[in-house]
């Protein structure tokens, strides 16, 4: 039985066939999402954590692009933005 928190319509059950044939019932799982750039609305290039390092989490310095504002909008929205701000 799952735990009351997982028992929501958002995470619905699914019927799923598994590999021998037999037709199962799943709660479905929630995925984070990368995150996106609040101006121009892409996806954000962060870099994905390594396979082999899962169980040692990795810092948020080592996360972001060494640039300002990276990790929060993109390199777009960025040289846009430098570029307004040089023009004015």
């Amino acid at each position: 039985m799952p735990r009351p928190g997982l028992l929501t319509r958002g995470r619905a059950n699914r019927i799923v066939r598994t590999p021998g044939g037999r037709r199962v019932v799943h709660r479905q799982k929630f995925y984070k999402s990368g995150g996106k750039c609040p101006v121009t609305g892409a996806k954000l290039q962060l870099p994905k954590e390594s396979m082999y390092r899962l169980s040692r989490q990795s810092s948020k310095s080592s996360k972001r692009p060494n640039r300002p504002y990276g990790g929060a909008i993109s390199s777009k929205a960025l040289r846009r933005g430098i570029i307004n701000a040089t023009r004015e």
